[in-house]
């Protein structure tokens, strides 16, 4: 028969997830410590590469600590949610900064004109949109379950069963 399944919130507790966050976190360290300048952005204006560094820092420190917020909220699906939303919303902002960094690159200097650093800043930006778009639907996915009745137990994918 039609059996319901278990809702479950994906959680960013694994070592990609981690470790992109932490890059992402390392890159406007970098900027505003001035090792790094993002200088497809300040040749569009030094004011929007001062204030991209600051969001990208904010938002991305705002996502990584998400991670011992999660641990924090296991099993509880409200917390957890509202953990999610928080992730989900720094998460998104941290996309932009990259796609728009992305942009800047190409614009300036060309498509592929350095292929490296334009695939990790374009891969950064997409993968932290693909989470995005992860958080929404299993968000939508919970909100149906609880109208539904569905959901008993809540727990985070990455989290290891206990035997």
């Amino acid at each position: 028969m039609d059996e319901p399944k278990a809702v479950r919130l994906t959680s960013p507790d694994n070592a990609w997830a981690a470790g992109a966050m932490v890059i992402s976190l390392g890159i406007p360290v970098l900027s505003v410590a001035e090792v790094y300048q993002p200088i497809a952005l300040e040749a569009w204006s030094t004011l929007l590469a001062d204030v991209w560094q600051w969001v990208l820092l904010v938002a991305a420190g705002i996502a990584l600590s998400t991670l011992p917020l999660m641990k924090r909220a296991e099993g509880h699906g409200s917390r957890m949610r509202a953990v999610q939303r928080v992730e989900a919303i720094a998460t998104g902002v941290v996309s932009l900064c990259y796609l728009l960094l992305w942009f800047a690159l190409v614009h300036e200097y060309g498509f592929g004109a350095n292929p490296l650093t334009q695939l990790m800043v374009a891969g950064l930006g997409f993968t932290a949109a693909v989470r995005v778009v992860q958080i929404v639907w299993g968000l939508a996915r919970y909100r149906r379950a609880l109208r539904s009745g569905r959901t008993t137990h809540v727990e985070a994918i990455a989290q290891s069963k206990e035997t």
